[in-house]
C-alpha cells in the first residue's frame, strides 16, 4: 500500500520584485495577474519515498537547490535523493538567484521560499494517507517548436510546426482507498512565455491547474517537460509569437485542463508500493573555453548582457582556472514495472525528452525538465548544425563559460537508463 500526502502554499512575494526571464525588464514588479504557488506531493512506499515539490518559478540554480534539500531533509526525515524541486519555468516570477539579467536577485525572497518550500513539505508529510496512483497520457496540440531553419544553415527564433514537440500530456491522479480524489500532477512540454510584461503570474500553467481543481476539488500541480525549444503559439501567425490577452490565456489554460481531465476515465493503475528513486550527478562538458583576449573583446561589447558576463568570467579566471563542465543532476524514479520519471536538471530540449521515452520502452516514461537545477541550456544533438540561442546564444546568461559538448545529449541518454536500470 502506497500512502500519499498533499498540500498547496502562496509563494507570492509581497512587495515588487525584479522578475527573471526576459532581457527587457527595466524595473520590479507592477502587480500580480496570478498568485504564485508551490505544491509538494510525498509518495510513501513500503521501503521507499518520494517528495515531489512543484513551484511557479522559473527554477532553481544548484546552490539554492543543494541548500533547499538539505532544509526539506532535514524537516521532513528524508533524504535529499528522495526530494525532488521541479518548476513550472513561468518567466514572471521573482529573479532570486544569480543570473545576466536586467535588475538583480531579491535579497529576501529565498529565505522566504525556502521557509515555505520546508511549510508545504511537512503539510503534506502531515497530510499523508493510504491511497493509490494512477496515469493517464493524452495529446494537446498547445504549443510548437521555435527553432525554424532560415535556409542560410542557421535557425531563426519563428514557429515550425514540422519541428520536434513532445505533445505527451502526462498526469498522475490520487485517490483515496475509497476512490476519491487526493490530488493530480501534470507533466507537459511547452515553455510558459505566454507573458512578459511586469505582473507577476504562473502563465498557462496557473490557468491550467486552477481549471483542474474547480472540477476535482483537490490540488492540481503542474510541471514542465522538456521544453527547451518550444513555445506557446497564439493565433497562429505563422512568423510570428504573439502576445495573448489574460482572457486568451486563461482559455488556453482551461483548453489543457479539458484535456487532462478527458483523459482520467482511461487511468490506468500504477501499482506504487515498490516504488523507488534515486539521483545521479555528472558533469556536462564546455566546449571551446574563452580566451582571455576573447574575454577582453567581450568586456567591450555593445552588449550590456554580455560585458557583464565577460567581466564576471574575468574575476572568475582571476581566482583560478574556469570549469571545464557543468554538474547536472538526474533523478530517477521508478513506480513500477510499467511506469517510470525522469527529472533532468537545465531547460532540456524536446528531442531529448522524445529519445529517453523512446530508449526506455516498454516501460511508459514521464520525462521532466528544470527540475533541481536551471544550469543551461541543454541541446539536442541534431540541433548543434543549424546553431542559434539554445546551443550557443544563451550560455552567458546562465553565467556558464561556454556553450556544451555536442555529444551531451548522449551522455545524458546514457545516464539516465543507467540509473533507471539500477531501480527496475
Amino acid at each position: 500500500m502506497v500512502k500519499i500526502g498533499v498540500a498547496q502554499i502562496d509563494i507570492t512575494p509581497s512587495e515588487p520584485v525584479w522578475l527573471v526571464g526576459y532581457g527587457d525588464r527595466e524595473h520590479r514588479s507592477e502587480g500580480t495577474y496570478q498568485p504564485l504557488r508551490a505544491g509538494a506531493l510525498l509518495l510513501h512506499g513500503r521501503e521507499d519515498s518520494a517528495l515531489l515539490i512543484t513551484a511557479d518559478l522559473i527554477g532553481y540554480d544548484l546552490a539554492f537547490a543543494a541548500e533547499c534539500k538539505a532544509l526539506l531533509a532535514d524537516a521532513t526525515g528524508l533524504l535529499p535523493r528522495q526530494i525532488v524541486l521541479t518548476a513550472t519555468h513561468t518567466h514572471c516570477a521573482p529573479f532570486f538567484y544569480p543570473w545576466i539579467m536586467p535588475g538583480h536577485p531579491e535579497k529576501n525572497y529565498p529565505l522566504f521560499l525556502k521557509e515555505r518550500l520546508v511549510e508545504v513539505a511537512q503539510r503534506a508529510q502531515g497530510n499523508a494517507q493510504p491511497g493509490a496512483i494512477s496515469f493517464s497520457r493524452g495529446t494537446s496540440t498547445f504549443g510548437v517548436n521555435r527553432r525554424r531553419p532560415d535556409g542560410k544553415g542557421g535557425v531563426s527564433f519563428a514557429p515550425h510546426p514540422g519541428g520536434a514537440m513532445d505533445r505527451d500530456l502526462d498526469t498522475l491522479w490520487c485517490t483515496d482507498l475509497q476512490d476519491r480524489p487526493i490530488a493530480s500532477l501534470t507533466f507537459f512540454g511547452c515553455h510558459p512565455t505566454s507573458l512578459g510584461g511586469y505582473l507577476i503570474g504562473g502563465d498557462y500553467p496557473g490557468y491550467l491547474c486552477r481549471s483542474i481543481e474547480e472540477e476535482t476539488g483537490v490540488p492540481a500541480l503542474f510541471a514542465t517537460g522538456c521544453a527547451g525549444n518550444i513555445r506557446p503559439w497564439y493565433g497562429e501567425d505563422p512568423n510570428h509569437f504573439a502576445r495573448p490577452t489574460f482572457d486568451e490565456l486563461a482559455a488556453a489554460g482551461r483548453v489543457l485542463a479539458q484535456e487532462v481531465l478527458a483523459t482520467f476515465g482511461d487511468a490506468v493503475s500504477v501499482k506504487a508500493d515498490n516504488l523507488r528513486i534515486d539521483n545521479a550527478f555528472h558533469l556536462l562538458p564546455y566546449a571551446n573555453l574563452p580566451t582571455s583576449e576573447a574575454l577582453r573583446e567581450s568586456a567591450e561589447s555593445s552588449d550590456p548582457r554580455r560585458r557583464e558576463w565577460a567581466v564576471t568570467m574575468q574575476v572568475q579566471r582571476s581566482k583560478g582556472p574556469l570549469p571545464d563542465g557543468c554538474p547536472q543532476e538526474i533523478q530517477a524514479l521508478h513506480l513500477d514495472d510499467e511506469y517510470c520519471a525522469l527529472f533532468l536538471g537545465g531547460e532540456v530540449l524536446a528531442e531529448i525528452g522524445l529519445h529517453l521515452k523512446a530508449i526506455l520502452q516498454p516501460r511508459t516514461a514521464i520525462a521532466c525538465a528544470y527540475a533541481n537545477g536551471l544550469i543551461a541550456y541543454v541541446p539536442s544533438e541534431e540541433t548543434y548544425d543549424l546553431g542559434g540561442y539554445e546551443v550557443d546564444g544563451s550560455y552567458h546568461l546562465f553565467i556558464r563559460p561556454a556553450p556544451f559538448v555536442r555529444d551531451v545529449e548522449s551522455r545524458i541518454v546514457q545516464q539516465s537508463t543507467r540509473l533507471m536500470n539500477t531501480l527496475h
